[in-house]
């Protein structure tokens, strides 16, 4: 090929990796989702039914009707009627990527062709290691199955100077191979190997070749993993392990989980879970956010539940936001006790892990925890920087829409924050805390209440006693509490649930209410809180009772009205003055 043609196809490749075809091309007709292709009518001929269909995996469109087909370049060059150089100059300022500073180059030259030829013959001497190492065998039996190993190609790299015995018998040249990352040079003029008698975990790019390894070490080594180092045909950035592996179960299931490392890949699929990636480490490109982004509309970011997880995976959130586009976000997984996704799923197996990918964190909640525990202190003089915050957050956004719809939210979520009194209590926001209880949440806090400030139950009897909840379940549960303490003077202690009244599960979620609530809240404002929390229980019932007065006003033929008018008046000011939060 010319180096002409190599630089198109580069450029091509380069807008494959940060544009879905789909998103580029639904942005001139409507696309709906039909399997792994998108598929609407054709801009280039008149028909009725859609017979156009887009392939994001290939980076290619193709019209049943009227044959026209191609990449990206084609349908922009057609649908604009430009010419090459007019379709070239519009992507590459629509994609950020200048054609022009493309190397003339061809990815797999002679002398990458090479690389990776020799790279594909070590893997294989790497597995035969592997089976006559039984030292390595038994540390991985001990974690995995040999047929795990067998679908990830998992070897062993014996000591350097065996690994060149090989390579020379093989016919490579000494001048060739040691010139690869597979050894290194000492200050003396010396080789050592790179992975010595480490595990190896062959890497795979997008087109399914070896470009690098992975090494794991079985002995008392400080450095407990080491990965090849960035090369021409290496580039970390351009790299998702298990990808390889896993790609038919991410694209029947349209879900995608990143991780840190190689055992947390292999360990999820051995409990079948079969949608996991690494992207070597903790960081996450454009090029793996935008790949990932062409399978699933929203992957899951599980990192491990130390700080540096926790602070790779909120370093992954804020960078994300200068990628999004319209449907496309983020979950975040936060595992607990400082556990990998390979030790958690191996304590608690596969379930477990589903239940707790249910609880995920949404990008854009994560963002508004991540702003909250940056304010020092959680005083009025603090709370007011939290403006500058959601402004300093959303201007990271290109997309206009979506930076939008973040303001909007994030603003409402200050609200809500400044109404719940959570200011008063001085506290930083636990970034990584559980899911928020938002089921039934003022029912709940009811229940709390009545069970933790027992001089508002007694205070406030005949209110709580009257008001009717509307989960009947949690009714019951109120009426048990009330029933209890009133036959014991209201001296007896509910805290630790020693009366075993409620399930344990239950009992779990009233206490977290407490903690995240109850005890953020300053004494002399706990009345009001709670009022505010009765008048929200009211507030359905008094909106339905307004609805049915609001429904004989306007049929009752009887003039004398006057009291059910009275009536509706004042159930509209009540209402008025719940949803305004005024309490009198």
């Amino acid at each position: 090929m010319t180096n002409s043609t190599n630089r198109i196809n580069e450029f091509i490749k380069l807008l494959n990796n940060k544009l879905r075809l789909s998103d580029f091309i639904g942005q001139f007709i409507s696309l709906t989702e039909k399997g792994n292709s998108h598929v609407g009518r054709c801009p280039f001929h008149n028909e009725k039914t859609p017979s156009f269909y887009v392939n994001n995996e290939k980076g290619l469109f193709h019209c049943f009707g009227c044959k026209v087909g191609g990449n990206i370049i084609t349908f922009t060059s057609k649908y604009k009627n430009f010419t090459f150089k007019e379709t070239v100059d519009y992507l590459s300022r629509y994609s950020g990527i200048k054609f022009d500073n493309l190397a003339p180059r061809n990815k797999y030259n002679y002398k990458n062709e090479m690389t990776l030829k020799i790279l594909e013959c070590v893997n294989i001497f790497f597995k035969k290691c592997l089976i006559n190492s039984t030292v390595s065998k038994n540390y991985l039996k001990k974690r995995i199955s040999e047929e795990l190993m067998s679908i990830f190609d998992i070897g062993f790299c014996p000591d350097h100077s065996v690994l060149e015995n090989y390579l020379k018998k093989e016919g490579f040249s000494e001048e060739v191979f040691k010139k690869l990352d597979l050894f290194i040079k000492n200050k003396k003029g010396e080789y050592f190997g790179r992975f010595s008698n480490r595990i190896t975990f062959p890497i795979f790019d997008f087109e399914n070749k070896i470009v690098g390894f992975g090494g794991r070490t079985i002995s008392d080594s400080k450095i407990k993993y080491i990965n090849s180092q960035d090369s021409e045909i290496f580039k970390k950035s351009k790299i998702l392990f298990g990808f390889k592996q896993n790609i038919e179960f991410i694209r029947a299931q349209k879900e995608i989980c990143l991780v840190e490392g190689y055992l947390d890949v292999i360990k999820m699929y051995q409990y079948d879970i079969k949608t996991s990636v690494s992207s070597l480490g903790t960081s996450l490109s454009e090029i793996q956010l935008r790949k990932m982004w062409s399978y699933t509309n929203t992957p899951y970011i599980c990192f491990d539940g130390d700080e540096a997880g926790k602070n790779a995976s909120k370093n992954i959130a804020v960078k994300s936001l200068s990628y999004l586009i319209p449907g496309k976000s983020l979950k975040f997984i936060f595992l607990p006790d400082n556990l990998d996704p390979d030790q958690f799923i191996e304590k608690n197996g596969k379930n477990k892990f589903i239940e707790l990918k249910s609880k995920a964190l949404n990008l854009s909640e994560y963002i508004w925890n991540i702003i909250l525990n940056e304010i020092n202190e959680m005083t009025p003089e603090f709370v007011a920087t939290i403006d500058e915050k959601i402004l300093l957050y959303v201007s990271k956004i290109a997309n206009k829409n979506v930076a939008k719809e973040y303001f909007r939210f994030l603003k409402n979520k200050k609200e809500k924050f400044i109404w719940g009194k959570d200011i008063s209590s001085g506290k930083k926001i636990n970034i990584f805390s559980k899911p928020e209880i938002t089921e039934n949440l003022n029912e709940k806090m009811l229940i709390a209440i009545i069970i933790f400030e027992s001089k508002m139950l007694i205070k406030f009897f005949e209110e709580i006693s009257n008001i009717k909840l509307q989960d009947l379940d949690l009714e019951e549960k109120k009426n048990k509490v009330i029933q209890l303490l009133s036959e014991n003077d209201f001296k007896i202690q509910l805290e630790s649930n020693n009366e075993g009244i409620f399930e344990n599960s239950f009992f779990s979620q009233i206490k977290d209410l407490k903690e995240t609530h109850l005890e953020k809240i300053e004494e002399s404002d706990k009345e009001t809180f709670f009022l505010n929390i009765l008048n929200n229980i009211r507030l359905p019932n008094l909106i339905k009772e307004r609805e049915i007065i609001k429904e004989e006003l306007l049929t009752n033929k009887d003039k004398s009205l006057d009291n059910l008018l009275i009536k509706f008046q004042n159930l509209n000011i009540e209402i008025q003055n719940i949803q305004n939060k005024k309490i009198d």
